[in-house]
């Protein structure tokens, strides 16, 4: 008994590194393995798909409260006012314009979203070239390679724009080089030589239409390329590529505003739309962000939460007057009659309806132009036009969280590409052909002359919340100069204004991504 005390710890370690090695076993629990995925073409495909569930993850639910990270490029253009929640904290600049001021986990989210992306890509492109494809399958094989470029190079576009000091690699992340950190920036050059060199290769590889909605396409690619071509004001360029687009049988502005947001998006007008499913692998999960622009009505006595007057909504981030007024400056625009904008909520509950309204009138109560803060705060919060853009039309109207697909790029912006390419250009007369289709639309008088203004103007009518207009203001060089001319309302959390700063042009890269790279990296300037 002695003798088996004494060995009993020596017998217990031996059995538990017996267990230890049965447990260690490798055992293949599933057909997909990163063997599988980078090996073959069967799991290239595979990896291809899930380039865009990474790229969809940065508007899932739980990004932030109330999905407020996924609005952050939105609550950070002119076109906005930040009533309440973290989303309005971006819009006043409380968050994001400093080192100290919080809100930096929200830039986190963007950085580390579309790094990840980056370097399942390069994971992909690299494995690719070694990876056997049967006879005669070079189209399959390039197709995966167009597909993976595509995003890469839409990633790299949208961390330059948002950061300005980025690295490039086209290396993926191994065991051998996890601690090989960038030491520098990448110049604008290299930048835009090696998107333009991927979204080439994507244009002259993908086909114009897929039977995959939601994948890259011809179509898309070229909208892209456009785009940085206007960042390096190679006009003629975005010409080419826009009006390839626009002139290809495939694709054409959907008659009515009224569709353009409906359903499922798949249509003539999308050309890259982020897909959510309810009930399927991999359909992504609810989020809130119809619920953060939608007018809280409900608190109205005489209305209950409906589809008609736009489902549930906090008003957390709303239109501002600026864009408001904008939009009513015609009043043949449908673009604000419950369409893209729900401008009016009607009476809708004959259980708490109030004397002297009837069921369908219109709601009345509360005027942005009161000199009373308690009725102009009413407003904004009840009765402010919401936006529809992210509206499930058929979900339950008591449902925060919803799915919706949303719409990335569409042809309408290619026009508008187009008209102001051909505007630097001075072919006046096609710039207001171009811009005029969507005035046409819209229902709206047409355009008789065009400059940087009034192309503003009707970017902001036409693709105001989609998450394009900071990108533009910060091109064209006005962004500090529209925000503080614009931004939220005179009598409504208007910080923005006076707290906007040259720097601020480009967001700080935060201290917790700077730690993971090289000593002497550089941050912004200002910050």
């Amino acid at each position: 008994m002695k003798n088996l005390i004494r060995f009993l710890p020596l017998i217990l370690l031996i059995a538990l590194l017996s267990s230890c090695e049965k447990f260690l076993e490798d055992e293949l629990l599933s057909e997909t393995s990163a063997d599988f995925l980078y090996s073959t073409p069967e799991g290239l495909e595979n990896a291809v798909v899930g380039l865009y569930n990474l790229n969809r993850s940065y508007i899932e639910r739980g990004a932030g409260n109330n999905d407020h990270r996924a609005l952050i490029i939105q609550a950070k253009s002119d076109l906005t006012a930040g009533r309440a929640g973290e989303v309005a904290l971006y819009a006043r600049l409380g968050w994001g314009r400093d080192l100290t001021t919080g809100g930096l986990g929200g830039y986190s989210h963007y950085w580390r979203n579309y790094y990840r992306v980056i370097d399942r890509s390069n994971a992909i492109i690299n494995a690719a070239e070694n990876v056997e494809f049967p006879a005669g399958e070079e189209d399959r094989k390039n197709q995966i390679l167009a597909e993976a470029r595509a995003m890469r190079a839409n990633s790299y576009f949208i961390l330059y724009r948002l950061f300005n000091n980025i690295f490039i690699t086209t290396e993926s992340t191994t065991p051998e080089n996890v601690f090989e950190l960038p030491q520098d920036k990448s110049s604008p050059e290299e930048i835009f030589n090696l998107i333009n060199s991927d979204l080439d290769f994507a244009i002259e590889n993908l086909d114009w239409t897929t039977e995959d909605f939601g994948r890259w396409t011809q179509a898309a690619a070229r909208h892209v390329r456009s785009k940085t071509a206007m960042w390096q004001e190679d006009w003629q360029e975005a010409i080419i590529q826009s009006e390839t687009v626009i002139n290809n049988e495939n694709y054409s502005l959907v008659p009515n505003t009224r569709d353009v947001f409906a359903e499922d998006l798949n249509h003539s007008e999308t050309l890259f739309a982020i897909q959510i499913e309810d009930g399927v692998i991999g359909g992504g999960t609810r989020n809130q962000i119809h619920f953060s622009v939608m007018a809280n009505y409900f608190e109205i006595p005489g209305i209950v939460r409906s589809s008609e007057n736009g489902g549930r909504g906090a008003a957390l981030l709303i239109p501002n007057n600026y864009l408001v007024d904008l939009l009513a400056e015609d009043p043949g625009d449908t673009r604000d009659d419950n369409t893209y904008m729900i401008s009016a909520y009607i009476y809708n509950d004959p259980a708490t309806l109030p004397e002297g309204v009837e069921i369908g009138d219109t709601v009345m109560v509360y005027t942005r132009d009161s000199d009373n803060p308690n009725i102009y705060n009413q407003y904004y919060k009840t009765m402010n036009p919401g936006v529809l853009k992210f509206q499930q039309r058929d979900a339950e109207p008591n449902e925060a969280g919803t799915f919706k697909n949303i719409m990335v790029y569409r042809l309408a912006e290619t026009y508008l590409i187009s008209a102001e390419a051909h505007m630097r250009m001075g072919q006046t007369e096609m710039a207001l052909e171009r811009i005029n289709a969507i005035r046409a639309r819209a229902g709206a008088a047409p355009y008789t002359e065009i400059n940087q203004e009034n192309l503003l103007e009707e970017r902001a009518r036409e693709l105001f919340f989609e998450g394009q207009r900071w990108y533009t203001l910060k091109r064209m060089g006005v962004l500090v100069e529209y925000i503080r001319d614009h931004a939220a309302n005179d009598n409504l959390v208007n910080f923005a204004r006076d707290r906007i700063e040259p720097h601020h042009v480009n967001w700080v890269i935060p201290p917790a991504e700077l730690d993971l790279l090289g000593p002497g990296y550089p941050q912004n300037d200002g910050y």
